[in-house]
């Protein structure tokens, strides 16, 4: 019945979808503009007198990777962000719902973080630890009194890949074990060990990736176990007891996949999971 009914739902999203396309099509012969008109914001954006869309592709073709192409065939030329906005050279505004992968929390050019780096910019711009500086000790502290529990201790990164690589390595030095379970569907990063963990082909290159078990994706909408966490959760025991030696250095996934389509988890999955694992006596890495 859950096969039907969603079968039925996307059968009725796709109607839909093709109406709209049809009518958005129709308007655009029409010269009507369909979408919705962007509330009033003060910002004016400083005229851009840069290189065009087509000269920066061009470039980006010659001097830049071709796995960091962009995904559009006419991709935006944006040249300057204010809070929620972004603003392409032609000076039109949009909405950003996607906040740099996720990585703009606070906003584009909040006048908050501007300032603060600014500030920090003018009086030194890097050292090591191996030296004192207050800010760094500062942030940690800062950052420390929001964690919960004995979690105390601050390991600065530049990167989601470095920080889940840095997790990985301790989860394995600490354990005494190798192996670790993943989810399908899920990306961690593109460094040695979490690239075998993230498990999406697109992400992943033919490099030796040992030690890492995928386990079945709990997606409540298109997984094979509907919204039953528990069900998902067996699949992880069962890896435990069938691929491994019986321990594993832990679990990591996402509590809500990013780049695998923003896709919550189940129901009960992680809790469920949570008790396997530490049944084993290892550890859990949740992101």
């Amino acid at each position: 019945m859950q096969r039907l009914y969603q079968h039925s739902v996307c059968h009725r999203l796709l109607r839909w979808q093709l109406r709209l396309l049809s009518t958005v099509a129709r308007s655009n012969e029409d010269g009507v503009d369909l979408l919705p008109k962007m509330p009033f914001f003060s910002h004016i954006p400083t005229p851009y007198g840069g290189p065009s869309a087509s000269d920066i592709l061009k470039r980006r073709k010659v001097y830049l990777p071709t796995c960091l192409g962009p995904f559009y065939t006419h991709p935006l030329n944006l040249v300057e962000g204010k809070m929620q906005y972004l603003f392409d050279e032609n000076g039109r505004r949009y909405l950003d719902a996607f906040g740099g992968i996720a990585t703009v929390s606070c906003g584009h050019c909040h006048p908050d973080v501007v300032e603060a780096i600014v500030n920090q910019t003018r009086l030194l711009q890097h050292t090591t630890v191996l030296y004192l500086n207050h800010a760094v000790v500062d942030f940690a502290e800062a950052l420390a009194a929001k964690l919960p529990g004995e979690l105390k201790a601050v390991f600065f990164t530049n990167s989601g890949t470095e920080a889940n690589e840095l997790a990985l390595m301790i989860a394995r030095l600490y354990t005494g074990c190798h192996d670790i379970i993943s989810i399908r569907n899920g990306y961690h990063g593109n460094a040695t060990s979490t690239m075998a963990a993230t498990a999406q082909f697109f992400h992943k290159f033919n490099v030796v990736q040992t030690g890492i078990h995928h386990a079945l994706n709990p997606d409540p909408y298109r997984g094979v176990f509907g919204s039953d966490g528990v069900k998902y959760a067996n699949d992880v025991q069962e890896i435990i007891d069938y691929g491994t030696c019986g321990h594993v250095a832990g679990f990591i996934a996402e509590a809500i996949q990013g780049v695998g389509g923003v896709i919550e988890l189940a129901p009960d999955y992680l809790p469920a999971v949570y008790s396997i694992i530490k049944k084993s006596r290892r550890t859990l890495y949740s992101r």
